[in-house]
């Protein structure tokens, strides 16, 4: 009887003792001091709703491009300064002519992926005219953003006509800024079609 005890007071120091790695005195059931490596997917808690007690967390992440892969590090949301989305929106007035060739948006490309939605013309239309010494058009408009100098851009025109003299308009138009804390901007791919309509991506993107 004495037997059966001591080994149920064994059990029950093994059941309560916490581990520690790398640290002689951990203050937790799992106390790591150093690096982690986890080699394939790991299953983690859930976090429903953020409480006043639990606004200063961070988030654990596995880094697929480690070598070897699997290092796992924190996002530590104190250094974000935006939401994970964040939509913006921007009006131009008193343009010359029609043309918003290069629009630095100060966003720094390195922090951030930036994407145009929501774009409204308001105001004369562009005369079509003959082109090149084809049909008569309207010519290309563009609307995009671009990265240029460290910070992202933006290109809002039509390359080849212009407004009358004396007609005018305005731009509206919504960015959508995405935290590359969260997000990446992925490697462009480029498919020759050859003079087709129709084909197949030349590749398939990495998302992971």
């Amino acid at each position: 009887m004495q037997k059966f005890t001591f080994l149920l007071l064994f059990l029950s120091f093994l059941t309560s003792a916490q581990v520690g790695i790398g640290t002689t005195t951990p203050a937790a059931d799992l106390h790591v001091v150093g690096d982690i490596l986890v080699q394939s997917g790991f299953t983690v808690g859930t976090l429903n709703t953020i409480t006043a007690v639990e606004e200063d967390f961070k988030l654990l992440t596995r880094v697929t491009n480690s070598i070897p892969v699997g290092e796992v590090t924190d996002l530590d949301v104190n250094t974000i300064y935006v939401a994970p989305i964040n939509t913006i929106d921007y009006h131009f007035t008193n343009i010359s002519l029609d043309n918003l060739t290069d629009v630095d948006l100060l966003y720094d490309e390195s922090k951030y992926v930036i994407a145009v939605s929501n774009f409204r013309y308001v105001g004369d239309a562009i005369k079509k005219r003959i082109i090149n010494g084809g049909r008569r058009q309207i010519g290309h408009f563009v609307v995009h953003t671009f990265t240029s100098g460290g910070t992202w851009h933006l290109e809002i025109r039509n390359r080849n006509l212009d407004l009358d003299v004396g007609d005018s308009l305005e731009y509206y138009v919504t960015l959508v800024v995405y935290d590359k804390s969260f997000y990446r901007h992925l490697t462009p791919i480029t498919t020759t079609l050859n003079g087709n309509n129709t084909g197949t991506a030349s590749s398939i993107p990495i998302l992971y």
